[in-house]
């Protein structure tokens, strides 16, 4: 990715051609901090040709060099034999709770793949399903009323009986609500985790995820807790979760532009998730104009396994052209990003890829470009404290350019610590001038090397569908 920068001023006509040695990326402590991790999301079923714990721990020593902070495992627990709708069972379709499901490998290859991932520095995250379970669930005869009937007394299936190879739990039964906690813990105790995705976290009762958080205790601290909800504010601001999916962020803003590239509608989402934390009306919950995320983060990702299934694919066929830009665009401005199974190798699904299959990655042909992106951004991300985002997050300015119906740029900020991001979602060249905003003195691309001597009458020229990320040299 070479791009050209011309200073029309003290540097005027000057082409910047040279590569740099040293960015401020390379010359500062990779500080790892809640604000600052990078989680990747693993399906072991299709993450190696084996699909199962020995096939992702022999990829352990990559996701570190690829800088990952945490591992979030879908769900590795016994799996039920009842009503699937594919080849095998979904993963959130949960026979036994504690139990791991054989498919994935022994206890003990799971206790190595743990043990392997710490080692490495990275966080291990469990995924968990508190709404529903198989249909063959040890509970659905030991506990029947942990469930929720028809007037029948027959199980209900969730969403009107759309998901027919699960049962609805009681959301308000607090035996089982007691028993879910018990069972969390049980994997902590014994399996050393450090965390929870939270799988249709608005399903559940909040009290369920008040007891867990309260009482999921590694070394008498409380564990990590990641929702998949956009819907409820409150399940963070109350301090159940951590952090919550930025679902609509993705769905709207960012599947939305890739379908109508309107980079001026692009512009006021990331500013308006950065400011409000709420992205159009994706909130059941009116909070007015107080951000109920302040101090807190979100997930933003292009791709997660629901993406892949429910939108056609890998985001090759989801974003397609844009896939690049809108990966430098979702590491940069807000939140805390997600990978999933492939991504940071441009791994092209084909078409989509349903989670009862079994489909595993082709590790064989990555995309070079893609890998080198997604590490420099991690990297970035890690030593940058102003893409920072939570209780230490860097505040986004956008900047005006003239020729703003192609080009995104803007400005990160934590104290006195700046990161500039151009974007050119043009399909040809792009060179413009940034009116204001810009940090004084001489900035590096910390994608290319290049650097630019930041002036009022800076000029810059950015190839299509190529980015900028500056950092201070």
């Amino acid at each position: 990715m070479k791009k050209i920068f011309f200073l029309s001023a003290l540097l005027a006509c000057v082409m910047f051609a040279c590569k740099s040695t040293t960015t401020s990326a390379d010359a500062n402590p990779d500080e790892r901090v809640p604000e600052n991790r990078v989680i990747y999301e693993v399906f072991v079923r299709n993450f190696s040709p084996e699909g199962n714990f020995k096939g992702v721990e022999a990829q352990v020593p990559r996701l570190k060099e690829l800088g990952v902070d945490v591992v979030w495992l879908m769900p590795i627990y016994k799996l039920g034999d009842v009503g699937h709708w594919g080849d095998y069972s979904s993963p959130y379709a949960i026979k036994d709770y504690t139990k791991v499901d054989p498919d994935n490998g022994t206890e003990e290859e799971l206790r190595d793949l743990i043990t392997a991932i710490h080692d490495a520095g990275m966080e291990v995250w469990f995924d968990w399903v508190g709404n529903h379970t198989s249909m063959d669930n040890v509970w659905v005869e030991s506990h029947p009323e942990f469930y929720t009937h028809n007037e029948d007394g027959s199980f209900v299936h969730p969403f009107g009986g759309a998901w027919r190879d699960v049962y609805e739990l009681d959301r308000d039964n607090e035996a089982m609500q007691d028993e879910m906690v018990r069972c969390m813990q049980y994997w902590v105790d014994n399996f050393d985790i450090d965390g929870f995705r939270c799988d249709y976290a608005s399903g559940p009762s909040p009290e369920l995820w008040r007891k867990a958080s309260e009482r999921v205790l590694k070394d008498g601290k409380r564990v990590a807790w990641l929702a998949e909800d956009s819907s409820i504010p409150s399940l963070v601001s109350k301090g159940y979760f951590d952090i919550n999916y930025a679902w609509d962020f993705q769905e709207h803003s960012l599947k939305g532009f890739a379908k109508n590239p309107d980079v001026d509608s692009l512009r006021a989402a990331c500013l308006e998730i950065s400011t409000r934390g709420i992205v159009g009306n994706e909130s059941k919950e009116d909070f007015g104009d107080v951000n109920p995320y302040e101090g807190h983060s979100r997930l933003i990702y292009l791709i997660n396994h629901d993406v892949v299934q429910d939108q056609g694919g890998t985001e090759d066929i989801v974003y397609g052209q844009y896939a690049k830009p809108l990966t430098v665009l979702y590491f940069t401005v807000y939140g805390t990003p997600l990978l999933y199974n492939g991504q940071e190798i441009g791994y092209h699904s084909g078409g989509r890829v349903p989670i009862s299959m079994k489909t595993p990655i082709d590790w064989s042909n990555p995309d070079p470009e893609m890998s080198a992106l997604i590490k420099n951004l991690i990297k970035l991300k890690h030593t940058q404290p102003a893409l920072r985002t939570g209780k230490q997050g860097g505040t986004l300015t956008n900047l005006t350019t003239d020729a703003d119906a192609d080009v995104y740029a803007y400005r990160r900020t934590l104290d006195d610590e700046n990161v500039v991001v151009m974007i050119n979602f043009a399909s040809e060249p792009r060179t413009f001038t940034v009116a204001g905003g810009l940090p004084e003195g001489v900035y590096t691309d910390a994608l290319s090397g290049n650097e630019a001597n930041f002036s009022e009458t800076a000029t810059f020229t950015l190839p299509a569908l190529e980015s900028a990320v500056f950092v201070k040299k």
